[in-house]
């Protein structure tokens, strides 16, 4: 794909028929499970629309567009193909929606690994303790002072409770079970879990296939070109539970050491970043790809 100026500088993105074949074809594949995951849960196809031109509009404002002049809902209009009524409507509507925090996500994840690592939190073979409710000065919430942002240590605990991620084993005493949070599938949370995993792997395919950065995030698989007996998957997914749940903890030691040193840093001075690992099999699929 290549950038072309036109005559008031503005760049018009042209690529052959066959690359744009090609792209429509992996994105035909990618949508399949996001649009199961759509109709199982009763979204239609004009609210999926509404939302493709909502992101269409703003990352062609934000993202590809790289000129000095104010933008317009025509120059929006010609590169998008939606008719200027339509972009001068999603431009409203983008300057009055707040998009979806991740915030409640992040805050119980963060607690969480806190209570994992933190060594005032843990024993001394780095097991995390059990904690008093309050009155203590390991206590949960002091646990949740540090690492809960602004939720109260009341509402930290009951939103643990509730996705069992912890237990009351005594009077005022609590002991954690897990140390991710992985949301249930019927939770509201696990919808927006799920588009920030999507999202990131999008966003290091999208750097990976830009022809004007150089080098490229990490991205592999390993997969078995003819095929397994599906009677071995169980062991495989051991395997991945096993190996892959070490990896991440190493990593998550490392990226903890760095977020402390990082600490006095401004919020804007700082970076995301982070690993994601996924098993995939077709036996779950309702129908396989042409």
């Amino acid at each position: 794909m290549a950038a072309v100026l036109t005559a008031d500088g503005w760049p018009v993105w042209t690529m052959t028929d066959k690359i744009k074949e090609t792209l429509l074809g992996a994105f035909r594949q990618l949508l399949r499970p996001l649009i199961r995951i759509l109709l199982r849960n009763g979204v239609s196809y004009g609210e999926y629309a509404e939302i493709a031109k909502k992101v269409f509009v703003e990352v062609a404002s934000k993202n590809l567009l790289f000129g000095k002049e104010q933008l317009t809902s025509a120059r929006l209009a010609i590169l998008t193909g939606l008719t200027k009524s339509e972009v001068d409507r999603v431009l409203q509507d983008l300057s009055s929606t707040n998009s979806p925090s991740t915030a409640n996500l992040n805050r119980v994840g963060r607690l969480l690994a806190g209570w994992h690592q933190d060594p005032e939190f843990t024993g001394p073979y780095g097991l995390p303790l059990e904690l008093a409710v309050t009155s203590s000065a390991t206590s949960f919430q002091t646990l949740n002072q540090r690492y809960g942002g602004d939720l109260s240590a009341e509402e930290m605990l009951e939103e643990l409770q509730r996705i069992g991620a912890v237990i009351v084993v005594a009077a005022n005493r609590v002991r954690v079970l897990t140390r991710s949070y992985i949301p249930a599938e019927a939770d509201p949370a696990a919808m927006q879990f799920m588009g920030v995993a999507l999202r990131d792997l999008a966003e290091t395919l999208d750097y990976n296939l830009n022809p004007d950065l150089e080098g490229g995030f990490f991205e592999r698989r390993v997969w078995t070109p003819i095929g397994i007996d599906p009677v071995d998957i169980p062991e495989f997914d051991k395997l991945v539970q096993k190996y892959g749940q070490q990896f991440l903890e190493a990593l998550d030691n490392h990226l903890t050491a760095k977020e402390t040193d990082a600490e006095a840093m401004a919020p804007s001075e700082k970076v995301r970043v982070g690993v994601g690992v996924y098993m995939f099999s077709d036996a779950n699929r309702t129908f396989h790809d042409e």
